[in-house]
């Protein structure tokens, strides 16, 4: 194995940690969510994320300097440099979660099948676009993306449902107010899901949106 070879693998291993991290941080965060508890919010430290984030993006620069990478192995360092922004905004999208599960503390909470359908489908999402990166999985990529329309209808779903509710008293504004902005991130995550397998997509072929970029 040459070095590159080892360059690039450690980069991509940092970067399938790094993806560990922010699904255990979003799996966190919507347990909160339901079931306030401050020692297991404390769990998730998005900190942490950045600084993967900042290995990576200075690991990516290193190989690019350093080892003058061509063809795939270019395209696999540059599309890693840009699928880790989504990352970290899947963990900024944990915190965002984990404050208003905090707002809601000792509010009556309400079961929104609509709101725990979407949120299996984006960390489905999720989960598939690292494992689309993880195995070079071109046909599974092409799903995520094909999926985040499922979860755009939940989204419009779960919306019309809480201002029915709403309207009619069932439930306070206060849940209502910090549920919506629940389910608002929560299809932004199914949204960087997909810019993740657009990334992986890049990476595999050089297509990027149906435009060939490398």
């Amino acid at each position: 194995m040459s070095n590159l070879d080892k360059e690039i693998n450690n980069l991509k291993q940092l970067t399938m940690k790094m993806g560990e991290l922010v699904i255990e941080n979003l799996k966190v965060a919507l347990e909160i969510y339901y079931n306030y508890d401050k020692e297991k919010a404390d769990l998730i430290n998005d900190d942490v994320v950045d600084l993967h984030e900042r290995l990576i993006e200075e690991m990516c620069l290193n190989i690019m300097v350093k080892e003058r990478p061509f063809a795939r192995d270019l395209r696999e360092v540059s599309g890693i440099l840009k699928l880790v922004e989504d990352l970290e905004r899947l963990g900024d999208h944990a915190e965002d979660i984990k404050e208003f599960a905090t707002k809601l503390d000792g509010i009556d909470h309400h079961q929104i099948d609509f709101l725990d359908e979407s949120y299996k489908e984006s960390i489905k999402m999720v989960l598939d676009s690292i494992t689309s990166f993880v195995n070079y999985d071109l046909d599974l990529a092409n799903k995520v993306i094909l999926n985040d329309s499922k979860v755009d209808k939940l989204y419009d779903d779960a919306i019309s449902y809480i201002i029915e509710n709403t309207n009619n008293g069932k439930f306070s504004s206060a849940f209502s107010i910090y549920t919506t902005l629940v389910v608002k991130y929560i299809e932004r995550i199914a949204d960087h899901a997909v810019n993740i397998a657009e990334w992986v997509i890049y990476i595999l072929n050089g297509y990027h949106k149906d435009k060939q970029i490398f």
